[in-house]
């Protein structure tokens, strides 16, 4: 089973995780990689980002059980450079910030009711991780303005939805998913899950995926993260993400425990 893993920090631990299980089977891409391996099959399973969970559903299965979400994120920061009195501001991202560059759209319009136009470029400046995003007041210059405010938009959407950010999901083509393969996926990440301690050490030099890892990372697809994806959905619609509101899905294990009945 080859794996393909986007490649941002909120999945650094389940990549390790499953290097550790699957050994060289599992490779890391950015998020337009990881779509081309699932699609032309160099991958049989990928952990995408939400929003192209959504974005391409009639392409994918999503799997049952595990996901990833978090109540916060140390790595999805949007610094507002005008402050929060600002009508209108302008989000640069790359393809790989893009989930990011949505969040902040989403989380700006209900939250503190300023609209947010998204450029995407090639490139962020040099000293920016090109999963990090940009806020520059629209039609002027950030520079210019003092007192930037600082938003964790994991923690924004907790605290407009009441639930915890979904940041990626693992999926399959559509109709390729079977017992075997979801088994063990879900065990693989809930062993990841129930050793956190013994896995951290990868990180003990890296203070904050340390506490990230150890603290805010949630594995397990519960009644909270599906929740938290549905309101997603309806949101992504809004701002114009996806084309109609997606139903969230997801491809189930028969009960293995029901028994043929007699004829």
């Amino acid at each position: 089973m080859r794996l393909t893993i986007w490649n941002n920090p909120v999945t650094a631990p389940v990549l390790e995780g499953l290097k550790n299980v699957f050994g060289e089977s599992v490779s890391s891409a950015t998020r337009d990689e990881v779509l081309a391996d699932l699609k032309s099959g160099l991958a049989d399973v990928a952990l995408i980002p939400t929003d192209v969970a959504f974005s391409s559903s009639d392409d994918f299965d999503l799997l049952p059980a595990v996901a990833i979400s978090s109540w916060n994120n140390p790595f999805a920061w949007l610094k507002v450079e005008t402050g929060l009195s600002t009508k209108s501001l302008k989000i640069i991202h790359t393809e790989d910030g893009k989930l990011s560059a949505l969040l902040s759209a989403i989380v700006l319009k209900e939250h503190y009711a300023i609209g947010a136009t998204l450029s995407q470029q090639d490139e962020m400046p040099a000293e920016m991780q090109n999963y990090e995003i940009l806020s520059v007041e629209d039609g002027g210059d950030a520079e210019a303005h003092t007192d930037p405010v600082l938003l964790d938009l994991g923690q924004e959407w907790f605290e407009m939805a009441n639930y915890p950010f979904v940041w990626a999901l693992f999926a399959m083509r559509k109709g390729e998913a079977d017992n075997a393969t979801i088994e063990a996926i879900r065990d693989a990440v809930i062993s990841i899950d129930l050793n956190r301690v013994e896995l951290v050490s990868r990180w003990k030099d890296d203070v904050v995926m340390e506490s990230y890892f150890l603290n805010d990372l949630r594995l397990r697809l519960d009644d909270l993260a599906v929740a938290s994806l549905v309101e997603l959905s309806e949101h992504l619609y809004y701002v114009g993400a996806t084309t109609d509101l997606q139903p969230v899905v997801f491809v189930s294990l028969p009960d293995e425990s029901a028994e043929e009945k007699p004829s």
